[in-house]
């Protein structure tokens, strides 16, 4: 069983302390957030420097966006390309078709980039993770073949992207993907499929759903994709502490959202979260990836990970 870290905010003494103390009480992943807006620093830039001070934590962005506004397709394959010599082959690279047109204009608007409605965004991430994969893929050979791609979205005419002495194939992909034709794509391209914030039920509804998506596609498959399921963990060991979390959470994210992390989250006393991982487990879940209430809560992580050494 895996467990990881999304980690949000600017204050990057805190972020580098979380990721050094992620590693020693190893913690599988560190994931940091991706935005333009004030909530975060740059994250690629953060996460090269945390490579150079940790060893074996894997580290990548909670989800990196592959939209052509946003960034050439080409920089961020030498960028995961790069990171990936940097951190010796720790990059987890992580994507998705991004969140609804609704909450996430807010984040694209003022910078003026136009959030792409659901069915390009669908596209894109078919578009780009091919040619990401091109990319990466021609370095694993000694005489390089240019990249020539023509699509919807993206086009790269006879590029080469030049990386010496490193083993791309070991760039692992989570796509994140809860509708048919994402989880289509996670299919095709993802070592690890991911879903976020639903219960045990729930997840295991969408796994079969997922494993038939595979069978049809390649049977073989299905044992070799791992599931992932990200959640908002609240973790306390009295009353007055839980509830204190609770009221922090309700004021950061809203009552309505403190009573969906109740029904499809981790929350509560040790005993409860073993109990709940486990029915995680249960329903097929391989890795949690796990956004704390405060994620700069050094004791709360280090409390779920005394909790989790007694799950198997």
């Amino acid at each position: 069983m895996k467990y990881c870290l999304e980690v949000w905010g600017t204050n990057y003494e805190k972020i580098k302390e979380i990721c050094i103390i992620a590693e020693k009480l190893e913690y599988d992943g560190f994931f940091y957030g991706e935005t333009l807006s004030d909530i975060d620093l740059d994250c690629w830039t953060v996460l090269s420097s945390l490579a150079s001070l940790t060893k074996i934590i894997k580290l990548g962005p909670v989800i990196t966006y592959l939209f052509p506004q946003y960034r050439h397709i080409s920089l961020l394959a030498k960028q995961a390309l790069t990171f990936q010599i940097i951190s010796k082959g720790r990059l987890e690279f992580r994507t998705g078709a991004g969140a609804i047109l609704q909450y996430s204009r807010q984040w694209w608007n003022p910078y003026g980039i136009k959030y792409p409605k659901i069915s390009d965004r669908i596209e894109i991430l078919e578009e780009g993770l091919k040619v990401l994969k091109m990319f990466w893929n021609h370095n694993d050979n000694q005489i390089l073949s240019p990249v020539k791609f023509d699509g919807k979205y993206f086009k790269i005419n006879n590029a080469v992207i030049k990386i010496p002495n490193i083993q791309t194939k070991n760039i692992p992909i989570t796509v994140a993907a809860r509708q048919e034709k994402t989880m289509n794509i996670a299919s095709r391209y993802a070592d690890t499929w991911e879903s976020s914030y639903i219960s045990p039920q729930e997840f295991l509804e969408l796994n079969q759903k997922f494993n038939n998506i595979i069978y049809k596609a390649n049977e073989s498959k299905i044992s070799t994709i791992q599931r992932s399921i990200e959640l908002d963990v609240i973790i306390a060991e009295s009353d007055d502490d839980l509830k204190h979390k609770e009221r922090l959470f309700a004021v950061e994210r809203g009552p309505d959202n403190l009573h969906y992390l109740k029904q499809r989250g981790l929350i509560g006393f040790p005993h409860t979260i073993i109990q709940r991982i486990k029915e995680y487990v249960d329903a097929g879940v391989d890795q949690f990836f796990l956004a704390f209430q405060n994620p700069f809560d050094v004791k709360s992580i280090k409390l779920f990970n005394d909790t989790v050494k007694n799950v198997i």
